[in-house]
């Protein structure tokens, strides 16, 4: 996945920062563990030393979106938001963090 934006003219453009890690996702693993999964593995800490992810997104609304997008098929959806000092890009595919 590279990490861009829509302008809302179905054009892409770049986010901001540079790709600092990305994996790979599978529906068969819920996206709020991959992405604490992701941000634990990059800092060095373990899951349970990170902020609570709810400080930073609505969990259960980024879960049911993507799991919208594994059943609609929609690979062209992305969600960022801030997390731990990282901007990070969910898509149905995969999890990526950006730094500034």
């Amino acid at each position: 996945m590279s990490p861009f934006a829509s302008d809302g003219d179905s054009e892409t453009k770049p986010l901001d920062g540079t790709v600092v890690t990305e994996t790979h996702r599978t529906p068969e693993t819920s996206v709020t563990i991959d992405i604490v999964r992701t941000v634990a593995e990059e800092e060095g800490v373990d899951s349970t030393d990170l902020p609570v992810l709810n400080d930073a997104v609505d969990p259960e609304a980024l879960g049911d979106l993507i799991a919208g997008v594994d059943r609609d098929g929609r690979a062209d959806l992305r969600v960022s938001f801030r997390y731990c000092g990282y901007t990070v890009v969910v898509t149905a595919d995969s999890v990526a963090l950006l730094s500034d």
